[in-house]
């Protein structure tokens, strides 16, 4: 049996705990039920922050309540078969009383071998008597790309299904019916130029933001945390979905920044992940996605709601975000590095409302260019 579209016929979107589902086959080995996100429609295999992400919730089911992800490394080595189920084997490396690790090994056909294995870290929560980060208030430094949007994201248009000139300029006038909105999430690319155009293209920057679509499980018990930052939460495992999320949003069109803010998004010729970093500095406080309110935003396709109105959103309980009252975090990405047929992709993910740097990324990737290509 073929995995679960991430859209209905009627075009609504997963929700992102649905994305993630996973069947169980023993206590360590797990199956993916929904189908991974596929750019261009299938033609370039699988979005890899989607076996990524899930390979760390399959991890999160063989740890304890209590143990948050906070640090991934994964390593790419085949290309995902759209119409494929994920199969995720998790091993134990260590249980300790602050810290656990795990391996996971995800395969398609068994018999092309290994597509994807990575390292997890999870810890429990504990406080700290500071915090320091670098202070960024992104509605100033980028407020020549987000003025009259800088409260509205979602005015921004969805990330595109390959972030290329190819996609935009030969593949969408060809595929004029093309529906394909990636599913768990709401992702909104910021038009850069203004901020680009003037700078090397070592300090340009791009901007995406996301938010989650459906509602999540609590994380928390007992739930809502109180507000002192010292006291102890008990977690549930259900708080690594939360962080997650985070993790599928981290990779999105990540390497197409290279070729893009290069001046060269015609002369690659191959382009694909190797690994990829996620680091979280904060807990789940901080990582919470809240649920989506049951407002359909003109700018964006629907989602497939779940029909448990306990899912529905307070908006007078959630407090900030956009008129709407979605919750909305932003990566910060550029590139420093690109030799021997790779390069080096960085981002920052940003509380967007409060300033909080909650996480850093580092992806070493494959991309190769045209014999005779020059800067």
């Amino acid at each position: 049996m073929t995995p679960r579209p991430y859209f209905d016929e009627k075009g609504r979107v997963l929700p992102f705990d649905q994305l993630m589902q996973l069947e169980k086959i023993d206590d360590r080995t797990f199956r993916s039920v929904s189908k991974a996100y596929s750019p261009t429609g299938g033609e370039n295999g699988t979005y890899g922050g989607h076996v990524y992400a899930q390979a760390a919730w399959a991890a999160a089911q063989t740890v304890d309540e209590g143990f948050l992800i906070h640090n991934i490394t994964g390593w790419f080595t085949l290309g995902g078969r759209p119409q494929e189920h994920f199969v995720y084997s998790v091993h134990k490396i260590r249980d300790g009383y602050n810290y656990c690790t795990r391996s996971v090994t995800v395969t398609q056909a068994a018999e092309k071998g290994t597509m994807f294995t990575c390292t997890c870290s999870f810890k429990r929560e504990e406080g700290s008597p500071f915090e320091y980060q670098d202070k960024v208030d992104l509605k100033k430094k980028y407020k020549d790309v987000l003025q009259g949007r800088e409260d509205d994201p979602m005015e921004h248009p969805a990330a595109p299904s390959q972030d290329s000139e190819w996609f935009r300029e030969t593949y969408l006038p060809e595929h004029p019916d093309h529906y394909n909105p990636i599913g768990g999430l709401h992702l909104r690319k910021v038009d850069m130029r203004k901020y680009n155009e003037p700078r090397a293209p070592i300090d340009r920057r791009q901007l995406t933001f996301y938010s989650p679509r459906g509602s999540l499980p609590l994380p928390t018990a007992p739930y809502p945390p109180e507000s002192n930052v010292t006291a102890v939460l008990s977690l549930t495992r259900e708080a690594n979905l939360h962080a997650c999320a985070h993790l599928y949003a981290s990779d999105r069109n990540s390497l197409f920044i290279l070729p893009n803010h290069l001046g060269l998004s015609r002369k690659y010729t191959r382009m694909a992940s190797l690994s990829h970093t996620v680091i979280f500095h904060v807990g789940i406080r901080d990582l919470l996605m809240l649920p989506e309110p049951r407002i359909n935003h003109p700018n964006s396709d629907p989602t497939l709601f779940d029909e448990d109105p306990s899912t529905i959103c307070n908006l007078e309980e959630y407090g900030k975000g956009d008129k709407d009252g979605r919750k909305w975090f932003v990566q910060e990405s550029w590139f420093s590095r690109s030799s021997g047929g790779r390069g080096l992709h960085h981002s920052r993910l940003w509380d967007y409302s409060s300033g909080v740097h909650i996480a850093t990324t580092i992806q070493d990737g494959l991309i190769r260019f045209k014999p005779g290509t020059r800067l």
